[in-house]
């Protein structure tokens, strides 16, 4: 922002309150208070309803968000930060919960599919494979 104000002038977007000596965050060239930022941009959080302020780390799935701290498995709670999880009708679950609970089970052994890792592409292009190589697929015991 190339703008030169008076510090009388240096208002909230929003509110107009002065910003002189305050917390400030800009957006599209404009200067927003804190607590005017996160009531109009801030995302709320699917687990807990509040706010993901400016302060917090905002996790998003599928359009969804989570502070960090609430992005757990909805079966066992266990943190999802940084792992592998699944979802089903808009809930995550941990790989476990996942595969125990959705993942479909082999009609020879009953052993259950593991869950693919990685993007959905990546998942497609795993199943392919797998149908072009049937063949070659051990026979359960």
């Amino acid at each position: 922002m190339n703008k030169d104000w008076h510090s009388g002038h240096f208002c909230c977007w929003q509110c107009d309150e002065s910003l002189t000596g305050q917390r400030y965050v800009l957006r599209d060239e404009h200067p927003y208070c804190i607590k005017c930022y996160e009531s109009v941009f801030a995302n709320g959080c699917e687990e807990c309803n509040k706010i993901i302020g400016i302060d917090s780390k905002d996790l998003s799935y599928k359009d969804k968000h989570w502070h960090e701290a609430c992005f757990l498995c909805n079966r066992c709670r266990v943190s999802l930060v940084d792992k592998q999880f699944g979802s089903k009708v808009d809930k995550i679950y941990c790989g476990n919960c996942y595969d125990a609970q959705f993942a479909s089970r082999c009609d020879g052994c009953g052993e259950i599919f593991r869950a693919d890792p990685g993007p959905i592409k990546a998942q497609i292009e795993l199943k392919v494979l797998i149908l072009k190589h049937v063949p070659s697929i051990p026979i359960c015991e």
